[in-house]
């Protein structure tokens, strides 16, 4: 049974290519002679996490990510795999029901080297590609803007904190629940998704909930059971705030009923505090060290998704965002106190 969630089968998937690419000798499998026509085949640890990994998650990131283009590594991977075949190969594999490894020579052994053919051929087209310019370019390019997000985010959180005593950290998860239906959905109800999304940020410029708000980080994803949908973390000055679960569920509510009309629906992590091991959400003091890097890991998270996996949208739109950078503080004026 499979228990990675998607961004760490992505995140599985480019690291196993890079040990691919790390690994150009690994025989994959050891064939060896046991006379009087058996022949016994070892399996190298690459060669069964490959396999591993093409049986458990290759389709399920197909079907979870019919919309996006994936990360150079991840492509390479997922694209190879498709072109030599690998799931079925590995299938005919596996009804063998092999307790011993060992084949006999003109019987079953033309299924496992059938397999070991297309491994092979697998591997050594992961390598060419992986050994030419344009594709270290790609890796390059793709690392950089990674890197970019992910440090100008670090800095954002902490333009926060140097300006705020206090924060109340709110995460929402604000749905369309919008399906896509067919094709001709695509793009339509990006554009809806898009349209809730400037209404409400919009809107927090003239409505009270949005107040006390300093800061805010966001994210785009779909998924194929509720399309589109956002990732949120909001961040309010907690002198204004009294009670981090009931704003959230007040913005919540304010996404449903008034933004999406009724149609939308949305995820309070704030009201769900204890399934989160490491809480970097609610009130988070300048000072609470261990919070303020939970946070940075829940936030992270939204970089390394779009690191690995991009939603090709229709007008090459943002996917994620944040508010600006608060310039350093000047002066002998420290940060105001919370109340």
């Amino acid at each position: 049974m499979n228990t990675l969630s998607f961004s760490e089968q992505l995140s599985h998937i480019g690291q196993l290519t890079q040990v691919i690419t790390n690994q150009p000798n690994d025989p994959l499998y050891v064939v060896i002679d046991q006379g009087n026509g058996v022949l016994k085949v070892k399996t190298t640890k690459l060669a069964k996490s490959i396999e591993y990994t093409v049986e458990h998650y290759l389709y399920e990131i197909m079907e979870g990510f019919q919309i996006h283009g994936f990360h150079p590594y991840v492509s390479i991977f997922v694209n190879n795999a498709l072109d030599c075949n690998l799931r079925s190969a590995i299938e005919l594999q596996r009804s063998l029901k092999k307790t011993n490894d060992l084949y006999q020579l003109g019987g079953d052994y033309d299924v496992i080297l059938d397999l070991i053919f297309r491994m092979k051929t697998f591997v050594m087209k992961i390598l060419e590609i992986t050994g030419s310019f344009e594709f270290k370019k790609l890796i390059d390019k793709a690392n950089r803007t990674a890197n970019k997000n992910h440090e100008g985010m670090m800095r954002y959180i902490d333009s926060l904190f140097e300006h705020y005593s206090r924060l109340v950290v709110i995460r929402l998860d604000l749905y369309e629940d919008s399906p896509i239906m067919s094709q001709s959905d695509i793009e339509k109800k990006y554009w809806q998704a898009k349209y809730h999304f400037k209404r409400l940020l919009n809107n927090a410029k003239m409505n009270c909930l949005f107040d006390a708000m300093v800061g805010y980080i966001w994210s785009l994803e779909y998924g194929p059971e509720r399309g589109y949908h956002y990732h949120f973390v909001f961040f309010f000055d907690s002198s204004q705030v009294i009670d981090d679960v009931y704003l959230a569920w007040q913005i919540g509510e304010y996404w449903k009923g008034v933004v999406t009309d009724g149609r939308g629906s949305y995820w309070n992590c704030n009201a769900e505090k204890k399934k989160y091991p490491h809480l970097g959400i609610g009130i988070i003091h300048h000072s609470d060290v261990e919070k303020i890097n939970c946070l940075k890991r829940a936030a992270a998270y939204l970089v390394k998704v779009d690191h690995y996996v991009r939603m090709l949208t229709p007008d090459n739109g943002r996917t994620f965002g944040r508010g600006e950078i608060l310039p350093p503080r000047t002066g002998t004026v420290g940060r105001p106190r919370a109340a």
